[in-house]
């Protein structure tokens, strides 16, 4: 296949305000890159499981079924009349996949591309504080626009064996009437409650302070012994905006392209602080 790559960056740093015992210099980047297939070898579409690569469209997007929600009550199921692939028809408790082609199946016809693991646009941004030997500074990165597939959670709320589940099930449906986002508990998921659709796939917008700094220096003989040095104490990714809800929005399972969205649990970024002393004799 080919492939067209456009993107854009811009980066900027200034220094706000300077004088003789006081600095302080901020700076950022932004990116954006829109990837499209022009051609396929012949081919419009390539689907492999999960995910679709289309000519015209970015590559690797997620592929499933659109959810509408959970059927409320038997009634509503019956007047939606629609058969899982194993012949039974839903009923109230199970998902309402949107049936995209109107036969009344719920089957591979009515995959659709749910959005990919590329973001709309991505960075960082830094600002440092400097006033005499203290200074402060800090890093951030973010990235907005970004899809995920949360394979842990989709493990964790599927109902249908006898491993541990998160608390968010107690919510499952499970009376007539009951308003709810997660469907009935079924031994073995008959009805394909859990298939792959967009209930797993979550926004992963983050912004991540990736570090924060505040040190002291001093070049002055101190004690009579050290010539100059630097104490410093440093905390890495201390906070992270995001309503992703697994454990980390920014991950990477593997350096396969077609996995970059796919999370099962790798291990998240950890929260550090460090403390440093830098002297010279």
């Amino acid at each position: 296949g080919k492939m067209d790559n456009k993107g854009v960056e811009l980066s900027v740093q200034a220094s706000l305000v300077r004088t003789r015992d006081f600095e302080w210099i901020v700076g950022g980047n932004i990116a954006h890159y829109d990837d499209k297939i022009t051609s396929l070898g012949g081919e419009e579409r390539i689907i492999n499981g999960n995910w679709i690569t289309e000519v015209g469209k970015s590559p690797y997007q997620f592929y499933g079924y659109q959810v509408v929600g959970v059927f409320s009550t038997q009634a509503e199921a019956e007047a939606a009349n629609l058969m899982a692939d194993n012949g039974n028809y839903f009923r109230g408790g199970d998902m309402h996949y949107v049936d995209q082609n109107g036969d009344h199946r719920i089957d591979s016809k009515d995959c659709v591309a749910l959005g990919s693991a590329a973001p709309d646009f991505f960075g960082g941004f830094y600002t440092q504080l400097k006033y005499k030997g203290l200074a402060l500074s800090a890093e951030f990165s973010y990235s907005k626009g970004n899809q995920a597939y949360n394979g842990v959670r989709r493990s964790l709320e599927s109902l249908s064996t006898f491993g541990n589940q998160s608390a968010a099930v107690v919510n499952r449906w499970s009376l007539e009437g009951q308003q709810t986002n997660i469907p009935r508990a079924q031994w073995n998921d008959p009805m394909g409650n859990n298939d792959f659709s967009d209930r797993w796939i979550e926004d992963a917008s983050f912004l991540r302070m990736k570090n924060v700094t505040f040190s002291y220096s001093f070049d002055k003989k101190f004690l009579n012994f050290f010539r100059s040095g630097t104490l410093y104490v440093t905390g890495e990714n201390l906070l992270t905006a995001t309503k992703y809800l697994g454990l980390d929005p920014e991950f990477s399972y593997s350096y396969s392209d077609a996995m970059q969205g796919f999370d099962y649990a790798k291990m998240m970024q950890p929260k550090s602080i460090k403390f440093g002393v830098n002297l010279n004799f």
